[in-house]
């Protein structure tokens, strides 16, 4: 029975299974060219224009510590809206939507990488670990990435024009 449980979309990222609430979630769509930025943190992969607006492209591999690897085109991006702006994160696959049942879901600590998940989830395919959004940039790392998207794309630099 699916008691107070919300719809999960579970992802892979070096053959370990994620999810994100799908409330959180606005669309998956195929890998695309990413805009480098310098001087940005490790894991910030770069920015793409997604309809008009830039968002900061967030490599999973690299925040969890997994053997980094080119992007391919079979590679996915989960465009996410956190708390405070929306993102775009580099998954290898995308598997499904779930509504897990409540007795599955164990309290997640914090860890080695100091990242947080909300839960983990257990399924006869194994163990999920759903992520928390808001815990995703620290606040001096969502500074950062405003100061570096503020610089490198000014509203104002375009309206002067």
């Amino acid at each position: 029975m699916y008691i107070n449980s919300q719809k999960i979309l579970t992802f892979i990222i070096e053959q370990q299974r994620f999810a994100i609430h799908l409330e959180a979630i606005e669309r998956v769509i195929r890998a695309q060219e990413i805009t480098k930025l310098t001087d940005s943190p490790d894991f910030i992969e770069g920015v793409i224009d997604y309809h008009g607006e830039v968002i900061a492209v967030i490599n999973l591999r690299k925040r969890l510590g997994y053997p980094l690897q080119e992007i391919k085109i079979s590679d996915r991006l989960i465009i996410v809206k956190s708390p405070n702006r929306k993102l775009a994160l580099i998954v290898d696959e995308v598997e499904d939507i779930m509504l897990p049942d409540t007795n599955d879901l164990f309290e997640s600590k914090e860890i080695d990488s100091g990242l947080k998940f909300a839960n983990i989830f257990r399924d006869d395919k194994g163990i999920v670990f759903i992520y928390d959004l808001e815990k995703l940039l620290s606040k001096a790392e969502e500074i950062e990435l405003n100061q570096i998207i503020d610089t490198n794309f000014s509203l104002s630099d375009k309206n002067e024009a």
